[in-house]
């Protein structure tokens, strides 16, 4: 690779990490994809910061600026940590209606604690809102903070930005898989038009829940001419819901370097691509 600064993308799956680290001198190249294996939950041991197993999430980050000429490091965040919630436009437009609303929406959190971010969607009518905690980002800041630039992505931004990397037009719908969550995000001519995220015991506890947020969520039932799924067990959440997708919807995981559209050295890995998406997303520049 040589002495390129690159960019390191990481993504976290119930006890794994995987990471990517982009070519700077190829366009859509990357260096290395990984992943390491851990006996705890990553993403509750960033968040728990005094839990010991902290250190060892730690040392993996050391690792990868003694090993790698890191320019900047992209994280994708977990949907639970976060509050996703639909606005009026009027609601934004004024900063006390936006602090009430958001004092209402994370009622008994004080306001200080509290990172909103405000994104447009494809009805300019409203504002989507994605809140969360700095008690709870503090672990990710402390992984990154010997790196100059450091950006978070939520699991609907992975949506965005692959609408401007692969530029697949029409209307998509991108599902992240996590351990008793999911992700759906709708995108409908190159914009954002919404998304939530549902909890769950068991796959098969899907339909339920879906059935229950789609009678207050019309674009669930929305015709997608794609439905791109990332993360892990994405065949069983595929087997739960693909009944309430449309029938000649396209559905694709994105578990191989063409799919993505990208090129690496290694063109076979010991792991499920699907998990390692969102690392390999935020890895690029475009």
């Amino acid at each position: 690779m040589g002495d390129q600064p690159a960019n390191l993308g990481v993504c976290f799956f119930s006890d794994r990490l995987f990471y990517s680290i982009n070519d700077p001198n190829k366009d859509k190249h990357l260096f290395r994809i990984g992943s390491f294996d851990y006996n705890f939950n990553v993403i509750d041991a960033i968040t728990r910061q005094q839990d010991p197993n902290f250190s060892h999430v730690l040392t993996t980050f050391e690792q990868f600026r003694a090993d790698h000429n890191i320019k900047s490091v992209r994280a994708l965040t977990h949907p639970a940590l976060e509050c996703w919630s639909v606005f009026p436009k009027v609601v934004y437009d004024n900063a006390d209606e936006r602090e009430d609303h958001l004092s209402i929406l994370m009622k008994g959190v004080e306001r200080e604690v509290l990172e909103p971010t405000w994104h447009s969607l494809h009805n300019n009518e409203y504002k989507f809102l994605s809140v969360r905690r700095r008690n709870l980002m503090e672990g990710f800041d402390k992984l990154t903070k010997e790196v100059a630039t450091t950006d978070f992505s939520s699991d609907f931004e992975m949506a965005q930005k692959w609408s401007g990397f692969a530029k697949p037009g029409g209307s998509f719908l991108m599902i992240g898989c996590h351990k008793n969550v999911i992700s759906i995000t709708s995108y409908l001519l190159g914009k954002f038009r919404a998304a939530t995220y549902l909890s769950f015991d068991q796959p098969e506890d899907l339909p339920y829940h879906w059935l229950q947020y789609a009678k207050n969520s019309s674009w669930l039932r929305g015709l997608h001419e794609t439905i791109y799924l990332f993360g892990i067990d994405t065949h069983d959440i595929e087997q739960a819901l693909q009944g309430f997708w449309d029938d000649s919807a396209e559905v694709v995981k994105l578990n191989t370097l063409e799919s993505i559209g990208v090129k690496a050295e290694e063109e076979t890995y010991g792991f499920d691509l699907t998990a390692a998406f969102p690392a390999i997303l935020l890895s690029l520049d475009f």
